[in-house]
């Protein structure tokens, strides 16, 4: 039962007992007829205004109340975006605030759920077609060695540091993916320590030195002499690093240089890593420190990955209390700049 139809019969009964109670009274006093009946017509004459005006009243707060409630079938339906206007007494203004309140954060947190359910189904698809194709490998090269189709050696180490290549490639995709649930979580703790900055830059290159070898290019590394030491956490740096410059490797060209340089701004030491390829957009260079972008929206070897790398680099130097970001331009190359403070607080 609505609730003007509770005040409505509640109105009704109060005058039928007062008119009855009006009656006996007078009857028992042994009053006029006409005076019996021209009382109790001004008493239901007086309930009847009294309605009228109070129901005049409380109609805004009774519209506001139908308006919350048609709201409120919506929100059950999955609709978030309406809000309640309401008119009337401060309590339902207040209440239709609230209401609209508890709306915007419902929709908030709904939209962020499904971002996420998309994101996580994105990520599932990508890795997914990402691991496909090194387990395939893996298997092909595998069976072609035991089913005795290799017949020399040569071969032999050639299909065997392709099946190396692949299963580096799995464990750097599965170490991708286990960042991002731990970043995600807030879950990854640094362990802070002074680290000597030369020799960090060192330990990162010699991951890269077949490479850089096999593709003729030279390293130019510049490190300020106010900047020999950072306290940081020296794994997560190497991290952030060793992404940043297999990203300049990877697009650029062989033959053409790499440049590291250290230096200290603003009350902070800036790595900036320089590769002289192609450069990326302006529309993109916000872009590329998403989950699961790619300038290079194909899947080839040469250009392709996951779309974590930035994204765990950026999440990893923020947890630093720094920042990354890149300045490039098309055809010219570009700059990744990673900032940290100088001494970081242990966490």
């Amino acid at each position: 039962m609505k609730l003007r139809t509770l005040l409505l019969l509640s109105y009704a009964i109060g005058v039928v007992i007062v008119t009855v109670v009006l009656g006996f009274s007078a009857y028992k006093m042994i009053f006029n007829t006409k005076l019996v009946i021209f009382t109790i017509l001004i008493t239901l004459g007086a309930s009847t205004l009294a309605f009228v005006i109070n129901y005049l009243l409380m109609r805004p707060a009774f519209r506001s109340i139908d308006r919350l409630s048609k709201e409120s079938r919506e929100i059950a339906r999955g609709e978030f975006s309406g809000q309640v206007e309401v008119t009337g007494s401060i309590e339902t203004k207040m209440l239709a605030e609230d209401f609209n309140e508890m709306t915007t954060k419902l929709d908030q947190m709904f939209r962020q759920i499904k971002q996420g359910e998309e994101s996580r189904n994105e990520l599932i698809a990508n890795l997914s077609h990402d691991i496909k194709t090194p387990i395939a490998s893996i298997r092909s090269f595998s069976e072609a060695i035991l089913d005795g189709m290799i017949t020399t050696d040569v071969e032999r180490q050639q299909y065997l540091r392709t099946i190396q290549r692949e299963t580096m490639r799995l464990t750097d995709l599965v170490d991708e993916l286990m960042d991002v649930a731990a970043i995600d979580k807030k879950e990854p703790k640094l362990e802070y320590d002074w680290i000597w900055i030369d020799q960090l830059l060192v330990n990162v290159l010699e991951g890269f030195d077949v490479q850089l070898k096999r593709e003729h290019r030279d390293v130019h590394v510049d490190i300020a002499s106010d900047c020999q030491t950072i306290f940081a956490d020296q794994r997560f740096l190497m991290r952030i690093l060793y992404n940043l410059l297999e990203n300049a490797l990877k697009f650029s060209d062989a033959g053409t240089g790499i440049a590291i340089t250290v230096v200290f701004e603003e009350g902070q030491v800036a790595f900036r890593v320089k590769d002289f390829g192609m450069g990326i957009s302006k529309a993109e260079q916000e872009r590329i420190f998403d989950r699961l972008y790619r300038v290079e929206k194909s899947r080839n070897l040469a250009h392709g990955g996951s779309g974590l790398g930035l994204h765990i680099a950026r999440n990893l130097a923020q947890l630093h209390g720094g920042d990354l970001r890149v300045e490039s331009e098309i055809g010219k190359g570009s700059v990744f700049i990673l900032t940290l403070p100088t001494k970081g607080e242990e966490k």
